[in-house]
Protein backbone atom coordinates (compact mmCIF):
# COMPACT_ATOMS: atom_id res chain seq x y z
CA UNK A 1 0.00 0.00 0.00
CA UNK A 2 1.24 3.56 -0.48
CA UNK A 3 2.63 5.37 2.58
CA UNK A 4 2.13 8.85 1.93
CA UNK A 5 -0.90 10.78 2.97
CA UNK A 6 -3.01 12.78 0.61
CA UNK A 7 -5.78 15.25 0.43
CA UNK A 8 -8.46 16.57 -3.03
CA UNK A 9 -9.86 19.77 -1.96
CA UNK A 10 -12.53 20.55 -4.77
CA UNK A 11 -13.60 24.06 -6.07
CA UNK A 12 -16.62 23.40 -8.22
CA UNK A 13 -16.46 27.09 -10.02
CA UNK A 14 -15.75 26.96 -13.74
CA UNK A 15 -16.29 30.31 -16.35
CA UNK A 16 -18.71 28.06 -17.83
CA UNK A 17 -20.65 24.86 -18.25
CA UNK A 18 -18.79 22.80 -21.24
CA UNK A 19 -21.45 21.02 -23.22
CA UNK A 20 -19.09 17.92 -22.82
CA UNK A 21 -18.44 18.38 -18.61
CA UNK A 22 -19.86 15.98 -16.23
CA UNK A 23 -17.95 16.85 -13.13
CA UNK A 24 -19.27 18.50 -10.46
CA UNK A 25 -19.30 21.96 -11.91
CA UNK A 26 -20.84 25.43 -11.98
CA UNK A 27 -20.66 28.86 -13.16
CA UNK A 28 -18.27 30.90 -10.74
CA UNK A 29 -20.57 33.25 -8.49
CA UNK A 30 -18.49 35.71 -6.64
CA UNK A 31 -20.89 35.42 -3.44
CA UNK A 32 -21.44 31.99 -3.71
CA UNK A 33 -17.34 31.37 -3.81
CA UNK A 34 -17.05 33.83 -0.79
CA UNK A 35 -19.19 31.59 1.21
CA UNK A 36 -17.54 28.30 -0.01
CA UNK A 37 -14.22 29.56 0.96
CA UNK A 38 -15.81 30.51 4.77
CA UNK A 39 -17.21 27.09 4.95
CA UNK A 40 -13.93 25.17 3.85
CA UNK A 41 -11.75 27.03 6.38
CA UNK A 42 -14.33 25.53 9.09
CA UNK A 43 -14.47 21.98 7.57
CA UNK A 44 -10.59 22.00 7.33
CA UNK A 45 -10.42 22.81 10.93
CA UNK A 46 -12.63 20.07 12.00
CA UNK A 47 -11.52 17.03 9.87
CA UNK A 48 -7.30 18.25 10.65
CA UNK A 49 -7.03 15.72 13.04
CA UNK A 50 -8.01 12.89 10.99
CA UNK A 51 -4.63 12.98 9.80
CA UNK A 52 -3.47 11.48 13.26
CA UNK A 53 -0.02 13.64 13.05
CA UNK A 54 0.37 12.52 8.95
CA UNK A 55 1.76 15.40 7.12
CA UNK A 56 0.75 15.23 3.42
CA UNK A 57 2.94 14.13 0.76
CA UNK A 58 0.35 15.32 -1.76
CA UNK A 59 -2.47 18.07 -2.01
CA UNK A 60 -4.10 18.04 -5.35
CA UNK A 61 -6.64 20.91 -5.81
CA UNK A 62 -9.06 20.30 -8.67
CA UNK A 63 -12.67 20.79 -9.71
CA UNK A 64 -14.46 22.97 -11.85
CA UNK A 65 -11.22 25.63 -12.31
CA UNK A 66 -10.05 26.10 -9.01
CA UNK A 67 -7.59 28.89 -10.50
CA UNK A 68 -10.32 31.09 -10.91
CA UNK A 69 -10.38 32.18 -7.64
CA UNK A 70 -8.13 34.52 -6.84
CA UNK A 71 -4.87 33.78 -5.89
CA UNK A 72 -4.94 35.43 -2.45
CA UNK A 73 -7.54 33.15 -1.33
CA UNK A 74 -5.80 29.81 -3.37
CA UNK A 75 -3.06 30.75 -1.24
CA UNK A 76 -4.81 31.31 2.29
CA UNK A 77 -6.60 27.65 1.57
CA UNK A 78 -2.64 26.58 1.16
CA UNK A 79 -1.66 28.54 4.06
CA UNK A 80 -4.26 26.43 6.30
CA UNK A 81 -3.37 23.45 5.27
CA UNK A 82 -0.50 23.63 5.85
CA UNK A 83 -0.79 24.77 9.34
CA UNK A 84 -3.78 22.68 10.39
CA UNK A 85 -1.88 19.53 9.15
CA UNK A 86 1.41 19.98 7.59
CA UNK A 87 3.09 19.04 4.51
CA UNK A 88 6.10 16.73 3.69
CA UNK A 89 9.24 18.31 2.85
CA UNK A 90 9.09 18.28 -1.03
CA UNK A 91 5.22 17.78 -1.33
CA UNK A 92 3.40 17.63 -4.54
CA UNK A 93 1.09 20.61 -4.86
CA UNK A 94 -1.11 20.58 -8.12
CA UNK A 95 -3.53 23.28 -8.90
CA UNK A 96 -5.96 22.55 -11.73
CA UNK A 97 -6.06 25.99 -14.44
CA UNK A 98 -8.10 26.62 -17.29
CA UNK A 99 -5.32 28.84 -19.96
CA UNK A 100 -7.42 31.72 -20.19
CA UNK A 101 -8.01 32.26 -16.51
CA UNK A 102 -3.95 32.52 -15.65
CA UNK A 103 -2.15 36.23 -16.11
CA UNK A 104 1.73 36.12 -15.42
CA UNK A 105 1.16 37.84 -11.78
CA UNK A 106 -1.45 34.83 -10.76
CA UNK A 107 1.05 32.58 -11.83
CA UNK A 108 4.33 34.50 -9.60
CA UNK A 109 1.77 34.48 -6.74
CA UNK A 110 0.86 31.04 -6.84
CA UNK A 111 3.73 29.86 -7.37
CA UNK A 112 5.06 31.48 -4.76
CA UNK A 113 2.11 30.39 -2.11
CA UNK A 114 3.85 26.84 -2.19
CA UNK A 115 1.77 25.39 -5.27
CA UNK A 116 4.56 23.38 -7.75
CA UNK A 117 2.57 21.28 -10.27
CA UNK A 118 0.41 22.87 -12.55
CA UNK A 119 -2.17 21.06 -14.67
CA UNK A 120 -3.53 23.12 -17.47
CA UNK A 121 -6.90 22.29 -19.33
CA UNK A 122 -5.60 23.11 -23.21
CA UNK A 123 -8.09 20.00 -24.69
CA UNK A 124 -7.12 21.04 -28.10
CA UNK A 125 -4.45 23.21 -29.90
CA UNK A 126 -7.43 23.59 -33.12
CA UNK A 127 -9.21 26.86 -32.67
CA UNK A 128 -12.27 24.91 -34.80
CA UNK A 129 -12.30 22.27 -31.94
CA UNK A 130 -12.04 24.31 -28.76
CA UNK A 131 -15.14 26.06 -30.21
CA UNK A 132 -17.15 22.51 -30.61
CA UNK A 133 -15.89 22.00 -27.23
CA UNK A 134 -17.40 25.26 -25.84
CA UNK A 135 -13.98 26.23 -24.16
CA UNK A 136 -13.24 30.00 -23.99
CA UNK A 137 -9.45 29.83 -24.55
CA UNK A 138 -7.49 29.95 -27.84
CA UNK A 139 -4.34 28.13 -28.74
CA UNK A 140 -2.38 30.67 -28.14
CA UNK A 141 -3.51 31.39 -25.16
CA UNK A 142 -2.42 27.93 -24.20
CA UNK A 143 0.87 28.78 -25.45
CA UNK A 144 1.18 32.16 -23.61
CA UNK A 145 -0.08 30.58 -19.68
CA UNK A 146 2.62 27.55 -20.47
CA UNK A 147 5.46 30.15 -21.34
CA UNK A 148 4.32 32.05 -17.78
CA UNK A 149 4.06 29.43 -15.92
CA UNK A 150 7.84 28.56 -17.07
CA UNK A 151 8.40 31.79 -15.76
CA UNK A 152 6.51 32.01 -12.49
CA UNK A 153 9.02 28.87 -11.60
CA UNK A 154 6.29 25.81 -12.64
CA UNK A 155 8.96 23.07 -13.71
CA UNK A 156 6.10 19.99 -13.43
CA UNK A 157 3.63 21.33 -15.95
CA UNK A 158 0.83 18.62 -17.25
CA UNK A 159 -1.09 19.38 -20.18
CA UNK A 160 -5.02 17.84 -20.49
CA UNK A 161 -6.12 16.75 -24.29
CA UNK A 162 -9.24 15.42 -25.54
CA UNK A 163 -9.10 13.25 -28.42
CA UNK A 164 -12.59 11.50 -30.20
CA UNK A 165 -14.42 14.85 -30.88
CA UNK A 166 -16.67 15.85 -33.09
CA UNK A 167 -15.07 16.16 -36.69
CA UNK A 168 -11.30 15.30 -35.58
CA UNK A 169 -9.39 13.24 -37.87
CA UNK A 170 -6.21 11.13 -36.84
CA UNK A 171 -4.79 14.18 -38.89
CA UNK A 172 -6.02 16.52 -36.37
CA UNK A 173 -5.38 14.62 -33.39
CA UNK A 174 -1.90 13.97 -33.92
CA UNK A 175 -1.43 17.77 -34.81
CA UNK A 176 -2.64 18.24 -30.85
CA UNK A 177 0.14 16.03 -29.52
CA UNK A 178 2.64 17.70 -31.92
CA UNK A 179 1.10 21.00 -30.89
CA UNK A 180 1.82 19.69 -26.81
CA UNK A 181 4.93 18.16 -27.26
CA UNK A 182 6.65 21.78 -28.45
CA UNK A 183 5.77 23.21 -25.04
CA UNK A 184 7.75 20.35 -23.74
CA UNK A 185 5.22 19.49 -20.49
CA UNK A 186 6.76 17.29 -17.84
CA UNK A 187 3.39 15.03 -18.29
CA UNK A 188 0.48 14.74 -20.60
CA UNK A 189 -2.95 13.01 -20.02
CA UNK A 190 -5.24 12.09 -22.65
CA UNK A 191 -8.71 11.26 -22.60
CA UNK A 192 -11.26 10.07 -25.03
CA UNK A 193 -14.66 12.18 -25.42
CA UNK A 194 -17.08 10.66 -22.81
CA UNK A 195 -20.78 11.14 -23.66
CA UNK A 196 -22.93 11.35 -20.28
CA UNK A 197 -26.29 11.04 -21.15
CA UNK A 198 -27.14 14.47 -18.63
CA UNK A 199 -24.49 16.61 -20.52
CA UNK A 200 -25.74 18.30 -24.68
CA UNK A 201 -22.82 15.99 -26.33
CA UNK A 202 -25.18 13.46 -24.48
CA UNK A 203 -27.93 13.68 -25.67
CA UNK A 204 -26.62 15.17 -29.14
CA UNK A 205 -24.00 12.18 -29.98
CA UNK A 206 -23.83 8.40 -30.48
CA UNK A 207 -20.53 6.69 -30.18
CA UNK A 208 -19.07 5.91 -33.19
CA UNK A 209 -21.66 7.51 -35.83
CA UNK A 210 -20.58 10.79 -37.26
CA UNK A 211 -19.68 13.74 -36.72
CA UNK A 212 -17.88 11.34 -34.05
CA UNK A 213 -14.61 9.33 -35.10
CA UNK A 214 -15.29 5.66 -35.62
CA UNK A 215 -14.41 3.08 -33.50
CA UNK A 216 -11.64 2.36 -36.28
CA UNK A 217 -10.26 5.67 -36.11
CA UNK A 218 -10.22 6.00 -32.17
CA UNK A 219 -8.01 2.62 -31.82
CA UNK A 220 -5.64 4.61 -34.67
CA UNK A 221 -5.62 7.71 -32.40
CA UNK A 222 -4.59 6.08 -29.51
CA UNK A 223 -2.03 3.98 -31.35
CA UNK A 224 -0.48 6.84 -33.21
CA UNK A 225 -0.60 9.45 -29.83
CA UNK A 226 1.60 6.35 -27.91
CA UNK A 227 4.13 6.33 -29.98
CA UNK A 228 4.42 9.56 -31.08
CA UNK A 229 4.81 10.75 -27.19
CA UNK A 230 7.34 7.95 -25.53
CA UNK A 231 9.02 9.45 -29.28
CA UNK A 232 8.81 12.97 -27.17
CA UNK A 233 10.11 11.49 -24.27
CA UNK A 234 6.92 11.00 -22.10
CA UNK A 235 6.27 7.11 -21.30
CA UNK A 236 2.60 5.70 -20.46
CA UNK A 237 2.48 5.26 -17.02
CA UNK A 238 -1.21 4.67 -16.89
CA UNK A 239 -4.30 4.47 -19.43
CA UNK A 240 -4.53 8.10 -20.34
CA UNK A 241 -1.81 9.87 -18.53
CA UNK A 242 1.86 10.02 -19.84
CA UNK A 243 5.09 11.49 -18.24
CA UNK A 244 8.76 12.07 -18.52
CA UNK A 245 10.53 9.68 -16.06
CA UNK A 246 10.03 10.20 -12.29
CA UNK A 247 7.72 12.79 -12.90
CA UNK A 248 4.32 10.98 -12.86
CA UNK A 249 1.25 12.25 -10.82
CA UNK A 250 2.01 11.24 -7.01
CA UNK A 251 -1.40 12.35 -6.12
CA UNK A 252 -2.77 9.91 -8.29
CA UNK A 253 -0.52 7.22 -8.25
CA UNK A 254 -1.18 6.99 -5.09
CA UNK A 255 -4.88 6.89 -4.94
CA UNK A 256 -4.79 3.71 -7.34
CA UNK A 257 -2.50 1.96 -4.93
CA UNK A 258 -4.91 2.16 -2.47
CA UNK A 259 -3.36 4.71 -0.39
CA UNK A 260 -5.44 7.28 1.98
CA UNK A 261 -6.30 10.63 1.03
CA UNK A 262 -8.40 13.08 2.92
CA UNK A 263 -10.83 15.31 1.06
CA UNK A 264 -12.04 18.71 1.21
CA UNK A 265 -14.87 20.72 -0.66
CA UNK A 266 -18.83 19.86 -2.02
CA UNK A 267 -18.37 16.62 -3.98
CA UNK A 268 -15.20 15.64 -2.96
CA UNK A 269 -14.34 12.02 -2.40
CA UNK A 270 -12.02 10.56 0.55
CA UNK A 271 -10.42 7.21 1.62
CA UNK A 272 -8.57 6.30 4.75
CA UNK A 273 -8.09 2.78 6.60
CA UNK A 274 -10.94 0.86 4.33
CA UNK A 275 -13.34 3.82 4.65
CA UNK A 276 -14.84 5.08 1.60
CA UNK A 277 -16.96 8.72 1.38
CA UNK A 278 -18.02 11.65 -0.72
CA UNK A 279 -18.95 14.71 0.52
CA UNK A 280 -22.59 16.22 -1.00
CA UNK A 281 -22.28 18.13 -4.28
CA UNK A 282 -24.16 21.61 -4.05
CA UNK A 283 -22.04 24.05 -2.10
CA UNK A 284 -24.82 25.59 -0.76
CA UNK A 285 -25.74 22.29 0.71
CA UNK A 286 -22.38 21.51 1.80
CA UNK A 287 -21.88 24.71 3.21
CA UNK A 288 -25.28 24.51 4.99
CA UNK A 289 -24.50 21.45 6.84
CA UNK A 290 -20.88 22.47 7.61
CA UNK A 291 -22.27 25.53 9.24
CA UNK A 292 -24.95 23.47 11.51
CA UNK A 293 -21.87 21.05 12.44
CA UNK A 294 -22.75 18.33 10.24
CA UNK A 295 -20.43 15.87 8.65
CA UNK A 296 -21.45 16.50 4.89
CA UNK A 297 -21.85 13.65 3.82
CA UNK A 298 -23.33 12.33 0.72
CA UNK A 299 -22.13 8.45 0.60
CA UNK A 300 -19.89 6.68 3.44
CA UNK A 301 -18.65 3.11 3.10
CA UNK A 302 -16.90 0.72 5.07
CA UNK A 303 -14.67 -1.44 2.65
CA UNK A 304 -14.55 -5.58 3.41
CA UNK A 305 -10.79 -6.58 2.69
CA UNK A 306 -12.27 -8.56 -0.44
CA UNK A 307 -14.10 -5.12 -1.79
CA UNK A 308 -10.47 -3.47 -1.06
CA UNK A 309 -8.68 -6.57 -2.76
CA UNK A 310 -10.97 -5.78 -5.93
CA UNK A 311 -10.44 -2.02 -5.68
CA UNK A 312 -6.81 -2.97 -6.16
CA UNK A 313 -6.80 -4.73 -8.90
CA UNK A 314 -9.37 -2.64 -11.20
CA UNK A 315 -7.31 0.47 -10.34
CA UNK A 316 -3.84 -1.14 -10.90
CA UNK A 317 -4.95 -2.88 -14.04
CA UNK A 318 -5.21 1.03 -15.34
CA UNK A 319 -1.32 0.98 -14.83
CA UNK A 320 1.66 -0.32 -16.42
CA UNK A 321 2.84 -1.30 -12.63
CA UNK A 322 0.04 -2.98 -12.58
CA UNK A 323 -0.99 -4.49 -8.92
CA UNK A 324 1.68 -5.94 -5.81
CA UNK A 325 0.63 -9.31 -5.35
CA UNK A 326 1.62 -8.96 -1.70
CA UNK A 327 -0.90 -6.51 -1.03
CA UNK A 328 -3.49 -8.85 -1.99
CA UNK A 329 -2.41 -11.45 -0.32
CA UNK A 330 -2.66 -9.35 2.99
CA UNK A 331 -6.41 -8.32 1.99
CA UNK A 332 -7.26 -11.85 1.26
CA UNK A 333 -5.53 -13.78 3.92
CA UNK A 334 -4.75 -16.39 0.98
CA UNK A 335 -2.06 -16.54 -2.05
CA UNK A 336 -3.90 -14.31 -4.40
CA UNK A 337 -2.78 -16.85 -7.39
CA UNK A 338 -5.35 -19.66 -6.24
CA UNK A 339 -7.78 -17.09 -4.95
CA UNK A 340 -7.76 -15.29 -8.69
CA UNK A 341 -7.29 -18.22 -10.25
CA UNK A 342 -9.48 -18.44 -12.82
CA UNK A 343 -9.48 -14.85 -13.88
CA UNK A 344 -5.96 -15.05 -13.67
CA UNK A 345 -6.27 -17.81 -16.32
CA UNK A 346 -8.34 -16.04 -18.54
CA UNK A 347 -6.52 -12.87 -18.17
CA UNK A 348 -3.06 -14.54 -19.55
CA UNK A 349 -5.32 -16.31 -22.42
CA UNK A 350 -6.95 -13.04 -23.66
CA UNK A 351 -3.33 -11.83 -23.81
CA UNK A 352 -3.94 -8.63 -21.19
CA UNK A 353 -1.56 -9.57 -18.36
CA UNK A 354 0.97 -11.60 -16.66
CA UNK A 355 2.50 -12.55 -13.27
CA UNK A 356 5.77 -10.75 -12.74
CA UNK A 357 8.18 -10.49 -10.10
CA UNK A 358 5.75 -10.81 -7.34
CA UNK A 359 3.29 -8.63 -9.19
CA UNK A 360 -0.16 -8.86 -11.85
CA UNK A 361 1.17 -6.64 -14.85
CA UNK A 362 -1.26 -5.89 -17.65
CA UNK A 363 -0.10 -5.77 -21.27
CA UNK A 364 -0.60 -2.64 -23.90
CA UNK A 365 -3.27 -4.93 -25.13
CA UNK A 366 -4.73 -5.19 -21.45
CA UNK A 367 -4.40 -1.69 -21.13
CA UNK A 368 -5.99 -0.72 -24.21
CA UNK A 369 -9.08 -3.40 -22.69
CA UNK A 370 -8.69 -2.32 -19.06
CA UNK A 371 -12.38 -1.92 -18.15
CA UNK A 372 -12.96 -5.54 -19.45
CA UNK A 373 -9.94 -6.92 -18.22
CA UNK A 374 -11.31 -5.80 -15.04
CA UNK A 375 -14.49 -7.27 -15.31
CA UNK A 376 -12.89 -10.71 -15.20
CA UNK A 377 -12.49 -9.98 -11.35
CA UNK A 378 -15.79 -8.54 -10.59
Amino acid sequence: MAAGLGLYLHLPFCPARCPYCDFNAKTYDHGEARRLLAGLAVHLRRIAPRAQCRRLATLYVGGGTPAMLPAAALASLLEQIARLIGLEPGAEVSLEANPGALSPLKLAALRKAGFNRLSLGAQSFSSELLRALGRRHTPRATVRAVEAARRAGFTNLNLDLIYGLPGQSAAMATADLMAALELSPEHLSLYELTLSPETPFGRRYRPGEPPLPSDGQIVEMEHSAKALLEDGGLMRYEVSNYARPGLECRHNQATWQGGDYLSLGPGAHGHLAGVRWAYVADPSEYCRMVDQGQEPLAMREELSAEQRALELILLGLRTVRGVELASLAVLRGADPRRVYAGPLAELRRRGWGHLAKGRLIPTEAGLDMADAAAELFA
